[in-house]
C-alpha cells in the first residue's frame, strides 16, 4: 500500500476515536487523549530517563484527564 493510504486511514481512525455520537470532534475527547499523553511521557521520562516532573503538575493532569474522560462517559450514556 502506498504511504499516502496508510496515513489517511490513520487520520480516519483518529477522527473516528475522538469524534461523538453527531459525528462531530469532542473536545471533551481531545482533552482526555492529550491529557493521557502527558501523563504517558510523564511517566516514560521518569523510569527511563530518571527526570522527575512536579507531583502537583503530575496530579493536576490527572484530575483533568479523569475529569474529561469522566464527562465524556456521562454525556455519552444520558439522555438528552
Amino acid at each position: 500500500m502506498p504511504k499516502q493510504n496508510y496515513m489517511s486511514n490513520f487520520r480516519t481512525i483518529l477522527v473516528n476515536l475522538l469524534s461523538d455520537e453527531s459525528n462531530s470532534i469532542s473536545h471533551k475527547r481531545v482533552v482526555a487523549m492529550l491529557g493521557s499523553l502527558c501523563l504517558f511521557i510523564s511517566l516514560f521520562l521518569n523510569i527511563i530517563l530518571k527526570i522527575n516532573p512536579s507531583d502537583k503538575l503530575v496530579d493536576a493532569v490527572l484530575y483533568l484527564t479523569l475529569f474529561a474522560m469522566g464527562y465524556t462517559t456521562i454525556d455519552k450514556f444520558s439522555k438528552k
